[in-house]
């Protein structure tokens, strides 16, 4: 269970690159608090792709931003003050945008100390399973990160033992600034297409077209165990 200072809350999804579970895993944490109640935000930096712009556009308050604009920061620090005061924001950030990215983590943690923002910030970290993935992540944590870093081992890409660049010392680094590790449960490969491909938000697969009482029960059982292993995160 985290200790959070303010009712908002803003979750960046960081990565070293594409195609490590990072956007699956936003959807997982923002479909868990929305089934709360609370007031889920987006920030669509994934241009490439807009996987959460286009299952989520129409439903959602989702903001596009573009890490290679010059105003990039600054849009990122107004969506964050304009959201309700117990939003929760979730950022789609890419893989491989290292020094846009640490520019957006040193005009948080100003704007934090200026008192300009009240939001409890999270970096989620979804871990890859190669060495780069954990040169990238220090060197993250060496820039001194504006929140506490969850370290996010998607259980569709292996098991917590096969990530053999996740060791003690990482662990301990990352408890020490206030973060955690966890797993966020896998959706099985037919329902995670509704949403990629069919470009259903997680909220909305069970009242789709064609969704059957079977896809629903099993829908069920991963909203479950998401609830129970995302408990005092989102």
């Amino acid at each position: 269970m985290l200790k959070f200072k303010y009712p908002k809350r803003m979750y960046m999804f960081e990565k070293e690159k594409g195609g490590v579970g990072s956007t699956g895993s936003l959807a997982t944490a923002a479909h868990i608090a929305a089934m709360r109640g609370t007031p889920v935000e987006f920030i669509e930096a994934s241009i490439s792709q807009l996987d959460i712009l286009n299952a989520y556009g129409e439903h959602y308050p989702v903001h596009q931003v573009n890490l290679a604009a010059g105003d990039a920061s600054d849009r990122i620090i107004d969506i964050v003050d304009q959201a309700p005061a117990d939003a929760a924001i979730f950022a789609n950030i890419p893989g491989g945008r290292f020094e846009e990215i640490d520019e957006i983590h040193h005009i948080i943690r100003f704007a934090l100390e200026e008192g300009a923002l009240e939001v409890d910030v999270n970096i989620v970290w979804t871990m890859g399973r190669d060495k780069a993935s954990r040169v990238t992540l220090d060197a993250m944590l060496d820039g001194d990160p504006p929140g506490r870093v969850l370290l996010n081992l998607p259980a569709w890409a292996g098991t917590i033992e096969e990530f053999k660049y996740v060791d003690e010392a990482l662990l301990t680094r990352i408890e020490a600034g206030g973060g955690v590790m966890y797993q966020t449960p896998s959706l099985h490969e037919h329902l995670y297409d509704l949403f990629r491909v069919r470009e259903i938000a997680l909220d909305r697969i069970a009242k789709a077209p064609g969704v059957s009482i079977g896809n629903r029960m099993a829908l069920g059982l991963w909203q479950s165990n998401a609830q129970a292993a995302l408990e005092g995160l989102f």
